[in-house]
């Protein structure tokens, strides 16, 4: 059974994984980026914004602000959303340094998107937060 102070301690889990899921496609886009042969894509330069601001700064808020902690439904459907937003960053910044855009991008932007919204509205109604 999880408690009250299990929940947070996750949250402040979460937090510091995003961050260092973030510290990592910052790295991997300077390298890609210096390996590119003077080319560049806004999509690779900017990969890290994704987990900052769309993992860091929600879960310390959660765990600052003492906010209810997100149900398990909640939580995973949010962090797919945000982990499919920045593959298809990742992805969009490799095709446009390739020089060969693809149609089918479209969709991690979307699906991810979708995700998000899913998380965050079970969330906010109350269905994704836990009851500890």
């Amino acid at each position: 059974m999880c408690t009250s102070d299990d929940r947070h301690f996750r949250t402040g889990k979460l937090a510091r994984r995003w961050l260092a899921a973030s510290l990592f496609c910052g790295f991997f886009s300077a390298v890609y980026e210096h390996f590119s042969h003077g080319v560049y894509s806004n999509f690779m330069i900017w990969l890290f914004l994704f987990p900052l601001i769309l993992g860091v700064l929600p879960f310390a808020a959660v765990r600052l602000l003492h906010l209810p902690t997100p149900a398990h439904f909640a939580e995973n459907s949010y962090d797919l959303g945000v982990v499919t937003l920045t593959v298809g960053s990742c992805l969009t910044g490799v095709f446009e340094i390739y020089g060969a855009p693809s149609e089918y991008m479209r969709w991690y932007w979307i699906v991810g998107s979708a995700l998000a919204a899913v998380g965050l509205a079970a969330y906010l109604m109350g269905n994704g937060r836990s009851k500890i």
